[in-house]
């Protein structure tokens, strides 16, 4: 391609872009509507994902004694337990130190717990499971291995852990989905607002094609303005996810006293970097295919 017809298209571009001033807005405007909205939805989705290996990282087992077993027993059961590699804390409760956790919450069971007498709760270790231990399957398959005589009950909530697991999968699922749905929604919406651009150009181009003008040159300014759009509209995505971030999160936390805004982390510069590019593949993508419509129909 010679220097004066890259300067052509160049210069054909950037007319464009002016004259048409406000359907490309309009074009550059869904593509960064839909990029903030998928990159909130990478965000939530970061966070919940965060949020979760710290939950799976303090998966518990409660492991509770027959009252008669000896205080040494209970002792070596649990330094037993600590040496598992799987377990990264274990501690044991006593039946005074079960009374006392309950009666800080419940202070009107004293009578009660006084008439039943030291033993009604049984003493009890709460084991602290690794992040990788944390799946239905193994911690189901450790609370088998911890089975002992002196242990009259185990409690790991399988059905919870279960439950929780299929959930996460769906949330992951779900994010996904949506987020496809809207870049095509994005990229059909985009695909129209170029469409109406060819349109009001459509002389100009059918004059270029008597002329001998090739598919390429009446296509590469089309291009260039898809590129500027979706390169504008990655820009202002950004944009407006740190406006969510900062103005609309943060103080929503601080607003609930829930003080968190430290700990919901924004998208990485990757992340953000792929945002703009996938911006960029959307404007280019959506006047290829408007362009390529036209000439399609054309005589």
């Amino acid at each position: 391609m010679s220097g004066g017809v890259l300067m052509h298209i160049l210069r054909r571009a950037s007319r464009s872009l002016w004259e048409n001033l406000y359907l490309n807005a309009v074009a550059t405007g869904v593509i960064a509507a839909a990029l903030l909205l998928v990159g909130v939805t990478l965000t939530v989705q970061q966070n919940l994902s965060a949020l979760v290996d710290s939950w799976d990282r303090d998966v518990h087992i409660s492991a509770y004694f027959h009252h008669d077993v000896p205080e040494a027993r209970r002792f070596d059961k649990r330094d037993q337990v600590a040496q598992d590699p799987r377990v990264v804390g274990v501690r044991y409760i006593s039946e005074a130190d079960a009374q006392d956790w309950l009666l800080e919450r419940t202070a009107r069971l004293e009578g009660v717990l006084e008439e039943l007498g030291p033993a009604a709760l049984p003493a009890s270790l709460e084991i602290t499971l690794a992040a990788e231990a944390g799946t239905p399957g193994e911690v189901a398959r450790f609370a088998t291995d911890l089975e002992d005589p002196d242990l009259e009950f185990i409690d790991f909530g399988q059905e919870w852990v279960e439950h929780f697991n299929a959930f996460l999968s769906l949330l992951e699922l779900l994010a996904a989905v949506l987020g496809s749905l809207i870049f095509l929604a994005a990229v059909f919406l985009v695909i129209n607002t170029v469409n109406l651009v060819v349109f009001n150009r459509r002389d100009e181009l059918e004059v270029q094609k008597l002329v001998g003008a090739t598919n390429a040159t009446i296509t590469a300014p089309f291009l260039l303005e898809g590129l500027a759009q979706g390169l504008v509209g990655g820009g202002l995505a950004l944009v407006g996810l740190w406006t969510v971030h900062r103005l609309v999160v943060v103080r929503l936390q601080i607003a609930l006293g829930l003080h968190m805004a430290g700990d919901l982390a924004a998208l990485s510069a990757l992340s953000l970097l792929g945002l703009v590019m996938a911006g960029a593949v959307l404007g280019l993508l959506a006047a290829w295919l408007a362009v390529a419509r036209f000439l399609s129909r054309a005589p």
